[in-house]
């Protein structure tokens, strides 16, 4: 009995989110995203550049949403920031004031369990700036985001 309960957290596979952007899919285990929450009104940043899109209310606290496809250098459609949703994140580097911060998202995200084995590194593609790599899959094309660099950058904006 407690050899199986021991198989049952133990395994070799991961929970994932895949989050829509304008052009890729994100990937991120389930661990890194809080919560999905529709866009609210944007407190705008000061001299902030334009991938910082403002800062929005969630649970009491102001934070930072981002538009990852601007900090990553792709082309994008104009869009209005304040509709949509937002897929809060919890800070992974430890940075004060940076406990969680928004990545706008433009559908419904789409969960998955996956193994080491299922993820097919794209070796022709170029990873933008904030991208760790892109990979396949199941077929689908996804982009695994850099996270320590993307909240080195939101930090070093909201610092200044």
């Amino acid at each position: 009995m407690e050899q199986d309960v021991k198989q049952l957290q133990f395994t070799d596979t991961v929970p994932v989110l895949m989050l829509p952007s304008q052009r890729k899919h994100l990937l991120l285990p389930n661990v890194n995203v809080a919560e999905f929450v529709p866009a609210s009104s944007l407190q705008p940043v000061a001299e902030g550049p334009p991938w910082l899109l403002g800062m929005m209310e969630w649970r009491g606290q102001s934070i930072p949403l981002i538009s990852f496809e601007k900090l990553n250098g792709d082309p994008m459609q104009d869009e209005d920031a304040g509709s949509g949703q937002v897929a809060i994140l919890n800070g992974i580097s430890g940075r004060a004031g940076l406990p969680f911060y928004g990545i706008r998202c433009y559908g419904i995200p789409r969960q998955a369990r996956i193994a080491k084995e299922d993820l097919k590194t794209d070796d022709h593609a170029e990873p933008g700036r904030v991208e760790l790599s892109q990979v396949r899959l199941a077929g689908d094309a996804a982009v695994i985001p850099d996270l320590e660099i993307i909240e080195a950058q939101i930090s070093r904006v909201l610092m200044n």
